[in-house]
């Protein structure tokens, strides 16, 4: 009776750890020559950012919703916070 639960909380173990693993976010960053690259997989966006650090020159190809990642320094993703806006009435002139 005991080995049947011990093997069923196995394998729910298990199927956690696999779905968390596929859910993880992912961020790789490497130099090639003149480019960084950098390319960042999670929460439904997936990038791929390269900069040229002699030119400039860069290039982004975002799949995905990536409207709540801000590309960073060195192609790091940033969480994009909404900021509150200010608004002054301004009175009727007459």
């Amino acid at each position: 009776m005991l080995t049947p639960v011990k093997l069923a909380l196995g394998i729910a173990a298990l199927a956690i750890g696999w779905s968390a693993a596929a859910n993880a976010e992912y961020f790789n960053r490497y130099t090639d020559g003149n480019w960084t690259n950098a390319e960042y997989d999670g929460g439904g966006c997936h990038y791929f950012y390269s900069v040229n650090r002699l030119t400039g020159e860069s290039h982004v190809n975002r799949d995905g919703n990536c409207a709540n990642i801000a590309i960073g320094p060195n192609g790091r993703p940033l969480p994009v916070v909404p900021m509150a806006q200010a608004q002054v009435v301004v009175p009727p002139m007459y």
